[in-house]
């Protein structure tokens, strides 16, 4: 089974346009077909973003969906504080719950804010790519 780090920006795809592929994405690991791993921080990076409003989401929606994630993923205390990424400082959160949860995959839609293709055992993918690997596996 792979394991996996998902970017905010796929969450917040993936509630926005439930008909597209970010949102098949999370259904995968909502289903329990990838390991979802995330870090305390991360879980509230997602909420703040989506709490934003211009995106204009309910709270009883978000409140579902946070509890859905809780209760599928796996949480990590990452033991380290990154650095690496400077233009999006939030996506260091994402870099240290890679590397705590030794993750196969980083999902993100910004693979320019990730300006490499491995990090540590993680592959740096868009939701494409990903999906790409998770058929070919099947």
């Amino acid at each position: 089974m792979f394991k996996a780090v998902y970017d905010t920006n796929v969450i917040v795809s993936a509630v926005l346009h439930k008909d597209r592929l970010p949102a098949s994405i999370l259904s995968l690991a909502l289903k329990g077909k990838v390991r979802l791993f995330l870090s305390e921080e991360l879980l509230r990076e997602y909420e703040g973003v989506l709490k934003r409003p211009k995106f204009k989401l309910g709270e009883k929606e978000i409140g579902n969906l946070m509890k859905l994630i809780r209760k599928k993923a796996v949480k990590v205390e990452p033991a380290n504080k990154l650095t690496k990424i400077k233009k999006d400082l939030a996506d260091n959160r994402v870099l240290e719950c890679a590397l705590e949860a030794q993750v196969n995959f980083i999902v993100t839609g910004n693979k320019k804010h990730f300006p490499f293709e491995r990090f540590h055992k993680a592959k740096v993918v868009n939701p494409q790519e990903f999906a790409t690997y998770f058929m070919a596996k099947r």
